[in-house]
């Protein structure tokens, strides 16, 4: 067993109690929690509550990969079973950062102070001897921590020894742990032995075996040229970028494959430590704990809030050089001279820059310049509590997606089939959920004049020029929009394959792979029937919400829908059908779609055109980057293609929907990817249907009535007015729905589900009782 390890020269800190197995719970951020059995196998009955993010937990047992724990600190029951991970994610994880009192013994427990200085005011409480606290920062000889477990402050500052060198505290450290690989050493034919981590809805082996790791980093060098011979075109003095982008694109019109190629591992790899685990909060912490500034866990630094902030004293060029040094992104014999320009972008209408985190432009001068050195950089940041408080808290407390973007584009992007932007620094505060994360600009070419909607003025753009920028939701900026949707299906098709090619496995782990016999069999014995009531309940509630869809399209967005559409008996069919379908919608878009390893992946959350970058090349081809990683994820990709197409209006999906699905096949396999069949893509992505329309329709009460009351929509005649187009929720939201309700219509899917219901769809639905 693995035991707590003190740091070398300093005293044994754990005492016979305390020479325990710990482990800090890192899964389950999203579900509030991971998933406690009473027993040791995934047929016994789950707990009520599960063990929260962040726990702290001994182990007392271990079967194969699950263990036996005692809960110390954090919520949830107080013993129980649970797994070590979920196929690519550990789920508990050794604690970084832990720390022991063990001074103050004589005294009731050593002071604890306010602030950093030993003359601020000392807290009422000593902090016992014993107790177990988490670091926040560590400055010399005095520690800023939170308290964990025994009585005391809930936080504040303590020295860690004496003058006379006496230890008052002692770090805690751990041997390294081999979860994966022990359990797959002690399972026949290196198979993963049954656990949580193979339960269905969360990515699992599945019974189907784990493949050997990858070297995420090999890979055949490609072959670039400088010059098109059959172009006449030369690279000579562009970015580095286009003669590969150029070398990629001979490939895809002569129809080769393009698997992995040689890379180069960036030193932040090593330097950066552990993304921590995510910190629930409640909206008075938050608003608190996010006005300061505290070091983040991968470099140890404190980072700006603001745009003030960035151009102050404190931070500006130093700390600008200090952080990409850190990250390795700048050679340590040069330096950022000058911060020229900090200038936050705007949060709201026609031109906002996304919705959940605001932006900022940087101009900085090098000592010594280079071509591979941007000086036009972006940074994204949260919002400022103070100013934006419902923003802050829809990002901040109710789910992780700020700290794995960041870490993603930091150890993942540069080993993508496609351009992204540059990485410059990143880093990640879990005490105050502040992050921030710089990479390159990416330099948009201008947009010609807009009136009505429409892109009234011609610019002739050169090759390799990047094309204008498009908001989300604002494809009618778009010259084609079915052009650019085939480039993001492309791009979704190289993405996923070269996960199949072992690519990512440094950060997920590799895949499991595993068919539809063997996911049945082993997910079935798991499935509980659900109580008819229950359907009941079910249907009576999407009925409900229907209801206000129908009315919002009566009433409220009447002058935005076609004629067609406001006829009661039509929508009232989709309401029908809707609610025929909801009592299998987890079945269609979630428990089916898992069933073959072939159909997960690592995927973009959310490919629309406004988180890629386009560029036609010298023959006219067009091809694109892509950036913005929160919610990258392995995952039935299928689901994520929702995602990419919420914004596509009806006509285009209409006419574009089968050679996407083909598109999406092709590049898939060219990439190294198994070989599908559009047809049953295209199926797979029919079935999710149903549960995306009765999701968006949520969205009216909750976000549209929020930013636009009832009694203005009389006055909203067009999708291009300002109180629709330049209210974020309006216009995203609002979208995807007059598009899935135009779009409907237009598919059986009433037909759809009822085939598949009675033919492959059969054992993959629930059993009511």
């Amino acid at each position: 067993a693995q035991a707590l390890v003190p740091l070398s020269g300093t005293r044994r800190a754990c005492s016979a109690g305390m020479s325990r197995n710990l482990w800090q719970v890192v899964g389950g951020a999203d579900k509030g929690g991971i998933l406690v059995r009473e027993g040791a196998e995934v047929s016994s009955g789950q707990c009520r509550d599960r063990l929260s993010t962040g726990a702290l937990v001994e182990e007392l047992e271990r079967v194969a990969d699950r263990i036996r724990y005692k809960r110390i600190y954090g919520s949830g029951p107080d013993e129980g079973w649970v797994a070590l991970r979920i196929m690519a994610k550990d789920l508990l994880a050794r604690p970084e950062g832990l720390w022991e009192v063990v001074g103050g013994g004589d005294k009731g427990g050593i002071l604890a102070r306010e602030g950093i200085e030993t003359a601020s005011p000392a807290c009422p409480e000593r902090l016992p001897k014993g107790a177990l606290v988490q670091q926040l920062q560590l400055s010399d000889l005095r520690l800023h921590f939170s308290r964990l477990t025994g009585s005391g402050p809930s936080s504040g500052w303590v020295s860690i020894r004496l003058n006379d060198g006496k230890p008052l505290m002692s770090k805690l450290e751990f041997e390294p742990s081999a979860t994966l690989e022990a359990t797959q050493a002690g399972s026949p034919s290196g198979t993963s032995a049954p656990s949580d981590a193979a339960a269905p809805g969360t990515g699992s082996s599945e019974g189907g075996l784990r493949p050997k790791k990858q070297d995420c980093y090999a890979g055949m060098p490609l072959e670039i040229n400088m010059y098109s011979e059959e172009k006449q075109f030369s690279y000579e003095g562009y970015p580095s970028w286009v003669a590969k982008a150029a070398a990629v694109a001979k490939l895809f019109r002569e129809g080769k494959p393009f698997l992995p190629t040689l890379e180069e591992r960036p030193s932040r790899i090593e330097q950066a430590k552990r993304l921590a685990p995510f910190k629930k909060m409640t909206p008075p912490q938050l608003e608190k704990m996010s006005a300061q500034n505290l070091p983040g866990c991968f470099f140890g630094l404190t980072f700006p809030k603001t745009a003030e902030e960035m151009m102050s004293e404190e931070f500006g060029a130093e700390w600008l050089t200090k952080a990409f040094h850190a990250a390795g992104t700048l050679p340590k014999d040069n330096r950022v001279i000058k911060l020229l320009r900090a200038q936050p972008l705007p949060v709201k209408g026609f031109d906002a820059a996304g919705g959940a985190a605001m932006k900022m432009f940087l101009t900085v001068e090098y000592l010594k310049p280079d071509p591979e050195l941007h000086t036009e950089l972006f940074c994204k940041y949260p919002y400022l509590y103070k100013d934006f408080p419902v923003e802050r808290r829809e990002v901040s407390l109710y789910y992780d997606g700020d700290g794995p973007e960041v870490d993603v584009q930091m150890r993942l992007t540069h080993l993508f089939p496609f351009r992204t932007a540059k990485f410059y620094f990143g880093e990640v505060c879990r005490e105050t959920a502040n992050f921030i994360l710089i990479s390159e600009t990416i330099p948009y070419s201008r947009r010609g004049k807009v009136e009505n909607g429409k892109v009234v003025e011609k610019i002739d753009y050169e090759p390799y020029q990047i094309l204008p920028v498009c908001g989300k939701y604002q494809d009618w900026l778009l010259p084609d929009p079915a052009e650019y949707y085939c480039c993001l299906f492309r791009a979704l098709g190289r993405l996923a394959a070269w996960d199949k090619q072992g690519r990512y496995d440094d950060y997920f782990e590799p895949a499991p792979v595993f068919n539809e016999e063997q996911y049945l069999a082993f997910t079935l014995p798991q499935r509980q029937k659900k109580n008819s009531k229950l359907r009941q309940l079910e249907q009576q509630g999407a009925a409900k919400i229907c209801d206000v869809a129908i009315k919002f399209m009566t009433k409220e967005v009447n002058n935005l829908m076609p004629a067609e559409m406001l006829d009661i008996k039509n929508l009232q069919r989709i309401k029908d059908e809707l609610v025929e379908m909801t009592p299998y919608f987890t079945d269609m878009s979630d428990f089916y779609q898992r069933s073959n390893s072939d159909y997960v992946a690592a995927m973009h959350a959310n490919l629309q055109a406004d988180n890629a970058f386009f560029w036609c090349d010298e023959k006219g081809d067009m091809d694109c980057g892509v950036f913005d990683w929160c919610g990258f994820n392995r995952t039935p990709f299928i689901g994520n293609f929702m995602g990419c197409l919420s914004g596509a209006d009806a006509d285009v999906l209409d006419a574009h929907e089968e050679g996407l699905m083909k598109i999406f096949c092709d590049e898939y396999k060219r990439y190294g990817g198994p070989q599908l069949d559009w047809r049953d893509v295209l199926l797979r992505y029919h079935l999710r249907w149903g549960a995306f329309v009765a999701d968006s329709v949520q969205w009216i009460e909750r976000d549209i009535f929020r930013e636009c009351p009832k009694d203005e929509w009389g006055d909203i005649k067009s999708i291009f007015d300002e109180k629709f187009i330049g209210r974020w929720n309006v216009r995203c939201r609002g979208t995807t729905i007059i598009n899935a309700f135009r779009f409907w219509p237009r598919r059986n899917f009433r037909k759809i589900f009822d085939d598949w219901k009675a033919g492959p769809g059969r054992p993959f639905l629930v059993e009511y009782k």
